[in-house]
């Protein structure tokens, strides 16, 4: 693949084609943050068209990789939770309390499906706003959590 990756003043990843056409403030998109989060990366202009898509980040230079890696991390949200303080029944569904790598949250979801295996022990919950939360590993929850999650799951 013959691209090059690089950030801009303000910042912004910028992608320069094989033929030499500049894509300023490209969007890179994890095509499976979850499962697979260092492979199958998609390059998008602002508007959402897909302009390129990388398989492998490894095969790009170190500074693409580093402006790769630096707008990934700017566009990734997926609080890890720590630990599940609080799962109570509501009329539609459950609320949860719960601790992050980013803080105490709480969110609404609709249905036991909305807690999903990726295998290796962990969680995806989808919260009712589409939200995602992860649980890297179920096993390495504390007593008291894995408690609640065996309670309602």
């Amino acid at each position: 693949m013959s691209l090059d990756l690089k950030t801009n003043n303000a910042g912004h990843l910028v992608l320069i084609a094989a033929d030499g056409t500049r894509h300023e403030n490209v969007r890179p998109t994890r095509l499976f943050p979850l499962t697979d989060a260092d492979h199958w990366i998609a390059l998008q202009d602002s508007t959402g068209r897909e302009l390129a898509c990388i398989e492998d980040p490894a095969t790009l230079t170190e500074a693409q990789r580093t402006a790769l890696q630096t707008a990934l991390s700017k566009r990734a949200f997926v609080p890890v939770i720590h630990s599940i303080d609080r799962i109570t029944r509501a009329a539609d569904g459950y609320d949860w309390k719960v601790t992050t790598d980013r803080g105490p949250t709480t969110f609404h979801v609709d249905t036991d499906e909305a807690v999903q295996t990726l295998g290796s022990g962990r969680l995806v919950i989808i919260d009712d706003r589409n939200m995602r939360y992860l649980i890297s590993d179920a096993a390495a929850l504390d007593r008291e959590s894995k408690r609640r999650m065996e309670r309602y799951y």
